[in-house]
C-alpha cells in the first residue's frame, strides 16, 4: 500500500482526499485478507488496523528516503569515486532516516498556495494524514467485522440468495419469520446470509421501500424449518436460488 500510495501521489494527491483514498483502499485490502483467511477474532482485526496504517504511512516516507538515497549514490558514482571510497563517501553524504525526516520538515511541505508548513507544523500535517488514513480504514473494517461469524465452521456469513420481491410475497415472508411488515410499502427486497457449511441459523433480511420514499429493514434468525419454508415461498414466487442482488 505504501508503494502504491507513493506511485499515485506523483499523479494525484489532493489534501485530505488523498489520505482518505489510501485509507479506503487499505481497509478494502484488510477486509479481503480477513475474509480470505477467515479470521474471526474481531478485536484482533480492529487492533491490527493500527499497525497496518502505521506501516503504510511510515512506508511512504521511507520510500521517499530510499529514492533520495539512490539519487545520492548515483551522483557520487558519477563523480568517479573509487569502489574503496564509495561506501565512506556515501555514508558521509547520506543521512539516516530520522535525519532525512528532520530535513524534510525543515524544507517544509506545501499545503496551500503561498503557504508551506515547516517544522512542527509539517509534522502535524503528516500526523493528520495518518489519522485520516486510520479513520477511512476503520470505516470499512468495523462494519465488515460486525457481520455474523460462525464459530462452528469458523467462517464469515455471506449472501447466498438475494433480490427484489413483490409486496404480497414480502408480507408472507415477514409472517413466516415473525418480522414486522412495512407500513405502506411499494416494494421490497430480501437477503439470505449463511456460513460456509450452513451449520448455523440463517440470517434473513427484508428491506421495505415505503410509498413516501422512506425505507426500513427487518431482520430475523431462521432455524432449519423456517429457512426451508422461506425458500419454498421464494421458489414459488419464481425467484431463482443463489440469485445475485439486483437492488
Amino acid at each position: 500500500m505504501a508503494w502504491l500510495a507513493v506511485v499515485a501521489e506523483a499523479f494525484f494527491a489532493p489534501l485530505v482526499i488523498f489520505p482518505l483514498l489510501v485509507g479506503v483502499l487499505l481497509g478494502f485490502l484488510l477486509v479481503a485478507v480477513v475474509r480470505l483467511a477467515q479470521v474471526g477474532n474481531r478485536a484482533t482485526v480492529i487492533l491490527g488496523v493500527v499497525p497496518a496504517v502505521a506501516l503504510t504511512v511510515a512506508g511512504q516516507h521511507y520510500l521517499g528516503y530510499l529514492k533520495a538515497y539512490s539519487e545520492s549514490s548515483g551522483q557520487i558514482q558519477k563523480q568517479g569515486n573509487s569502489t574503496a571510497d564509495f561506501g565512506a563517501v556515501l555514508k558521509q553524504f547520506t543521512p539516516s532516516f530520522p535525519e532525512y525526516m528532520q530535513r524534510q520538515a525543515a524544507v517544509g511541505r506545501r499545503l496551500l498556495p503561498g503557504y508551506t508548513a515547516r517544522g512542527w507544523v509539517a509534522w502535524l500535517s503528516w500526523a493528520v494524514d495518518g489519522l485520516l488514513v486510520l479513520a477511512a480504514a476503520l470505516a470499512l473494517v468495523i462494519p465488515a467485522v460486525l457481520q455474523p461469524y460462525c464459530n462452528r465452521c469458523r467462517s464469515w456469513y455471506r449472501v447466498v440468495r438475494s433480490g427484489r420481491i413483490d409486496v404480497p410475497t414480502a408480507r408472507r415472508l415477514a409472517r413466516l419469520a415473525g418480522m414486522p411488515e412495512g407500513e405502506t410499502p411499494k416494494g421490497a427486497g430480501y437477503r439470505l446470509l449463511s456460513c460456509n457449511a450452513a451449520c448455523g441459523p440463517t440470517d434473513f433480511e427484508l428491506n421495505w421501500r415505503e410509498a413516501g420514499g422512506g425505507a426500513s429493514t427487518s431482520r430475523a434468525w431462521l432455524d432449519t424449518d423456517q429457512r426451508n419454508r422461506v425458500a419454498q415461498v421464494l421458489d414459488a414466487s419464481g425467484k431463482p436460488r443463489n440469485s445475485e442482488s439486483d437492488e
